[in-house]
């Protein structure tokens, strides 16, 4: 990662095409494929094709100032199959230079979701409720929140910090980098995930009727 980062250009890669795809590619597809049955056992449609799921190692310049044609990064995104990347729900793991992550969320914002969010956590408080004990103390929810977006009167106070939320996270505290090189990492990936799977689930039911249209929802 390091030595793409300092020689990001088409001749480095193309010298050095065979390490990247040995110590880069190749372990974040098997990965991809260790954790290929929890993710279908929490969705049987989910996505779970290497080649679907690992980021592209080519970085999208049209819109950026860093015209650099290599990420020094990659991530993996597990979503419901067929569905557009943006707004999805989604387990996620990225590896970078200076940390590590992983977690559990809407891939960016998804306005007409986390609104469906918010009319639950007032006509049916306890969808959210009786799962947040779940997470225990070393998976947090976060995102960032509308300022002016005031809570309704009588919410339950647990539910007060969620409701401006205009994005939705589950992420993993108190990671240590050198789980990356330990074999027991991907265990600790599947134990979080199985803990999120709830979520995972009560997210897509908000995803899938704000794609609808509709207000009417039953958890999966």
């Amino acid at each position: 990662m390091l030595n793409i980062r300092l020689n990001n250009h088409k001749e480095f890669m193309h010298a050095h095409k065979d390490e990247y795809q040995r110590k880069m590619r190749a372990p974040y597809y098997a990965l991809i494929e260790v954790l290929s049955p929890l993710m279908l056992q929490i969705d049987p449609q989910m996505e779970v094709r290497p080649a679907k799921c690992l980021s592209r190692i080519y970085r999208d310049t049209r819109f950026s100032r860093d015209k650099s044609p290599y990420r020094d990064h990659h991530w993996i995104a597990f979503r419901h199959a067929g569905e557009p990347r943006e707004s999805a729900v989604m387990f996620w793991f990225e590896l970078r230079i200076e940390s590590m992550s992983w977690g559990l969320g809407f891939w960016g914002e998804n306005r007409s979701a986390m609104d469906i969010l918010r009319r639950r956590m007032v006509s049916h408080p306890h969808d959210l409720l009786e799962l947040l004990p779940i997470l225990g103390k070393h998976l947090v929810i976060s995102g960032n929140s509308y300022k002016r977006l005031v809570p309704p009167e009588g919410i339950h106070p647990l539910l007060r910090l969620l409701y401006p939320m205009k994005d939705f996270y589950i992420s993993r505290t108190g990671i240590d980098y050198n789980w990356a090189f330990s074999p027991t990492l991907y265990q600790k990936l599947v134990a979080d995930y199985q803990t999120m799977a709830p979520f995972y689930r009560l997210l897509r039911g908000y995803y899938q009727i704000s794609m609808l249209g509709g207000d009417s929802f039953e958890p999966l």
